[in-house]
């Protein structure tokens, strides 16, 4: 990946996150180094391994600490270290206040506009304002004596930071991509007035702010129009100017790293279970369903459920030609509405399968855990349907490693149209998640798809899927920051660091 490191042009790159890229665990007395799970690491990683940059992060390992120095520094990968991991320590109020509670209970709720899970706390918004505030100290110090640093910040954990850094670090290039969707104003201003109108100035403190989707990025700026009083918006050029500078607004639809999950699918491993899987669930000619999801309010698991029970019910000849598993990952337990959707989902599995249960057919099969890499490309791979159902979804990669993962090209995609995916992804069957009865009716339709359909559906979705990679967003992005670069003087080359 020479070009992308190229793209920083030697600048100290410092990327800014909630979930660090390694962390150190123990257990049983017994330490080990583990990579939390997700495709955001999985493409960073690299990208810094090339550019000898800084990694600031939550320190959320229980032998954190013991591996880190005093400034909380660890180098990284820890088999053969190319840069360096700062370390961010939270207490446990923190971590209640500033994560479960202003961040997945006021955040996450309001820019997914679920009204009901809404909850503005004036305490957890303080833990949550001085934690930014740790963040961005963090970014300071490490961006201290380095010429013309590069500063990039990840999500809404961290909507505050950019605004304090550009204070603390004068001159320095600070862009932040957002990865969930962005409410209109009239969801948007269910926040405190105070509160919100911080945030919005907080993200104003970037050169360029990034979104997933032209929606988000145009309701940000409406935003913005709205509450921000000094702001002046050019929609053309997609710029805000306020208090003096200018942030570029734009969207940079997020992807996979393709060929990764393309050679886990190849894997023989993963094609000995994915042949497994299909001997034992599709016999008697019936298909494989499947769904991947974090337990989470957004995904539409339950209105999935609801819609297979009622499908199930209205046709009876579809009763044993559909077997549907589900991967559904434990997700935020220690809060009460994730902790009651879990056990919720059990439950409704479990009704469906006593009522329609056969000798030799169980309907819905359901794993409630977390789901290794190859085990997962072995499903994408079985699955004759991958159902998205997502009620509202900054982008939802699930689709992009279905696609990736469908070497054999014989799956169908329904995908939700209410995800940032049904916006770049020509090929696969949209669905409305809120319209149960028309959700029955697309399964019932899907079923019954020829398979000659299917193949030239999915070999057209990977040949898109092929044109735009993790890298090629990576390097959109990179490319966008750098000219928003101040220019040095004819003769004059950047310092490198």
């Amino acid at each position: 990946m020479p070009e992308l490191s190229e793209l920083v042009g030697g600048r100290r790159l410092i990327l800014v996150s909630n979930r660090e890229p390694y962390e150190h665990v123990r257990s049983g007395g017994v330490t080990e180094i583990r990579r939390p799970p997700g495709g955001l690491v999985s493409a960073l990683d690299p990208l810094m391994r090339r550019t000898n940059g800084v990694w600031v992060a939550w320190g959320s390992g229980n032998a954190d600490r013991d591996a880190a120095d005093r400034s909380g520094h660890v180098p990284v990968p820890p088999e053969d270290p190319s840069y360096v991991l700062r370390r961010v320590w939270l207490d446990e109020s923190e971590i209640e206040g500033y994560y479960q509670g202003f961040a997945n209970s006021a955040l996450w709720p309001l820019c997914h506009m679920f009204a009901q899970h809404f909850e503005p706390r004036s305490d957890d918004w303080e833990k949550y304002r001085l934690v930014n505030e740790r963040f961005a100290q963090a970014v300071a110090e490490e961006a201290a004596g380095a010429a013309d640093p590069v500063i990039w910040i990840q999500d809404y954990h961290l909507a505050l930071v950019s605004a304090t850094v550009r204070t603390l670090v004068p001159g320095a290039l600070i862009h932040q991509f957002w990865h969930i969707p962005f409410p209109p104003p009239d969801i948007f201003q269910l926040m405190p007035s105070a509160m919100g109108v911080a945030l919005l100035r907080g993200m104003l403190g970037n050169d360029l702010l990034e979104f997933q989707t032209e929606r988000a990025a145009r309701n940000f700026l409406a935003c913005v129009d709205e509450l921000i009083p000094d702001a002046r918006i050019d929609p053309e050029r997609q710029q805000v100017q306020s208090e003096g500078r200018t942030t570029t607004v734009r969207a940079f639809p997020i992807s996979i790293d393709v060929q990764y999950y393309e050679g886990l699918a190849e894997e023989p491993a993963a094609a000995e279970l994915a042949a497994k899987l299909r001997d034992r669930y599709t016999k008697k000619g019936r298909q494989l369903a499947v769904s991947v999801d974090r337990v989470d309010y957004t995904k539409g698991i339950l209105e999935r459920l609801r819609a297979l029970d009622l499908m199930w019910d209205r046709h009876r000849e579809l009763r044993e030609c559909l077997v549907f598993l589900i991967v559904a990952t434990p997700s935020r337990s220690a809060l009460a509405v994730y902790k009651q959707l879990e056990e919720q989902v059990v439950e409704q599995v479990e009704r469906i399968n006593a009522k329609y249960r056969t000798r030799g057919w169980t309907p819905i099969v359901l794993i409630p855990e977390n789901v290794s890499a190859d085990r997962l490309a072995a499903i994408y791979r079985a699955a004759d349907l991958c159902l998205v159902s997502s009620l509202q979804d900054g982008m939802n990669l699930v689709a992009k490693e279905f696609i990736a993962c469908q070497v054999d090209e014989r799956g169908l995609l329904l995908l939700s149209r209410f995800a940032g995916a049904a916006e770049e992804i020509e090929g696969a069957t949209l669905i409305n998640p809120f319209n149960i009865d028309g959700l029955a009716d697309g399964l019932k339709a899907a079923l019954a798809t020829p398979l000659a359909e299917r193949r030239a559906r999915m070999a057209r979705m990977r040949y898109d899927l092929h044109g735009a990679t993790i890298f090629d967003w990576l390097r959109s992005i990179l490319t966008a920051a750098n000219e928003l670069r101040p220019r040095p003087p004819a003769g004059v080359r950047p310092a490198r660091v």
